[in-house]
């Protein structure tokens, strides 16, 4: 995804793809003066829930005193959003205000862009390769937090781990492992065994480990063990201290469209993320952040996260939920949701927006949202993101079709699923079909589900949200 307000450099670094290794960034880093060596920072990997990790680390350090930079990807919005400071309580309070607050500023991302691109020219000229459009991103975000001063950083990588461009820390405080599943297989490994072994090249030598349950759902429970035995050896090797969430999980006490309240190792929170799997997110980095700031920050920094994307309720009259949902795991945690609320179940048919990356295990996405559905749908319209990687809308409608006729549900007529063929449409257009979702929605009091893919949420929830205070619903 290509925001239009980036400088140039970065925008056209896209056509070099992407490429794992370290030697590029080393490279590059050099001729940097190697800014990443002045910083502090936890480090996390893994398949799903990083995002929500580093937000729920970055608030809880905040809130603490701490001034903290956050990067993290993709973006949603905008470009600014991978790399931010939150400066301590007032900073975490502004970004809870205000989603743009700590943004880097254009200034300071279009000078140190400059100076990235006239270290990267010394590259080429002496035969090297040119880096990734993620290294120069990751370069700038380091020459940032360094520049100010940051007292610590929270790292989240970008694909694997091993050989990932922010495997460049050196001594990071913590290194933290979140939930693992099958996703970019093709450079990461078939098995959860292989796919462990790269997001647990983040762990450094004698740096504490904190890592999520292996057992998680969609994942066989042999692969799990594989997984949890490769990630122990490598602590083990790394002379690593490893800590699993296993036994320090939360249970939850209540949930609405606000938030949820959960009870950990005997002490209340109140989170405003939804979902179980915003529970086992938010145990792991209670868990890692335990040893580093106060039981306070703790409470009080949990509270105030609101990490765009996730099972974001950005409505509530009617309810419109935005989830980033995009591989077999995270449509699990989004029915598992529905399932979670039954007075959801109780308003009227629900309006349902898809989309999804064409290189993505959509036919299993799909099995799992046909079967599991517990509310009642009056459309579901397949779009098209705006992002190379996207399957085309009429595709997505065909697979639809395919996992529907496949599926037991469609003949049942106590299913939420029933006939539901005749409820697929498919619209290209992102913008066109979340407005007139929006108008039905407010309309009839209708739920709006969006799920399938981060790049969709970030094209459509300016729209959405526009159309909804059009409306007098936001």
């Amino acid at each position: 995804m290509i925001d239009q307000n980036a400088p140039e450099f970065l925008q056209t670094a896209n056509k070099f793809g992407i490429k794992l290794g370290l030697e590029r960034m080393n490279s590059l880093l050099e001729k940097l003066s190697h800014p990443e060596k002045h910083l502090s920072a936890f480090h996390i990997a893994g398949t799903n829930g990083k995002g929500s990790v580093s937000a729920y680390c970055t608030s809880m350090l905040a809130w603490d005193g701490k001034k903290v930079g956050l990067y993290t990807s993709p973006f949603l919005e905008r470009f600014s959003e991978r790399i931010r400071i939150i400066d301590g309580r007032e900073g975490l309070l502004s970004w809870e205000k205000d989603d743009t607050y700590g943004e880097i500023d254009p200034d300071s991302l279009r000078r140190l862009s400059d100076l990235v691109e006239s270290k990267v020219k010394e590259l080429l000229e002496e035969g090297q390769e040119h880096p990734t459009e993620f290294e120069l991103v990751t370069a700038v975000a380091f020459l940032y937090f360094a520049e100010k001063n940051c007292d610590v950083v929270v790292l989240e990588t970008g694909l694997g781990g091993r050989l990932d461009s922010t495997n460049v820390i050196e001594k990071p405080e913590a290194c933290i492992i979140t939930a693992l599943g099958y996703d970019h297989t093709d450079r990461l490994g078939n098995t959860l065994g292989e796919i462990a072994g790269e997001k647990g090249g983040i762990i450094k030598k004698g740096c504490p480990v904190f890592a999520m349950d292996t057992y998680q759902r969609e994942v066989l429970p042999e692969e799990a063990e594989q997984a949890k035995i490769v990630l122990e050896k490598i602590a083990k090797e790394k002379n690593a201290p490893l800590t699993w969430n296993i036994g320090n999980k939360a249970e939850r006490t209540t949930q609405d469209l606000s938030g949820q309240c959960f009870s950990w190792k005997e002490s209340n929170y109140r989170i405003r993320m939804h979902g179980d799997y915003q529970l086992e997110n938010a145990s792991l980095a209670l868990l890692a952040m335990e040893s580093f700031v106060s039981e306070e920050a703790m409470h009080e920094g949990i509270a105030h996260v609101l990490w765009k994307g996730r099972l974001e309720a950005i409505s509530q009259e009617p309810p419109v939920i935005l989830d980033g949902a995009h591989n077999p795991q995270g449509v699990t945690s989004f029915v598992s949701f529905l399932h979670e609320m039954p007075e959801l179940a109780e308003e009227e048919p629900c309006e349902v927006i898809m989309g999804v990356m064409a290189d993505k295990d959509v036919g299993r996405m799909l099995d799992i949202l046909v079967e599991n559905w517990c509310v009642p749908v009056g459309r579901i319209t397949l779009v098209t993101p705006n992002q190379k990687r996207a399957m085309a809308s009429k595709d997505l409608r065909d697979a639809w079709k395919t996992a529907l006729l496949n599926s037991e549900a469609f003949y049942n007529s106590g299913s939420c699923m029933y006939n539901a063929i005749d409820k697929l449409h498919a619209i290209d257009d992102v913008g066109e079909a979340c407005r007139k979702a929006v108008k039905r929605a407010v309309k009839d009091h209708s739920p709006l589900y969006m799920i399938g893919s981060l790049y969709l949420l970030g094209e459509a929830r300016g729209v959405i949200e526009e159309e909804l205070k059009n409306r007098g619903n936001k």
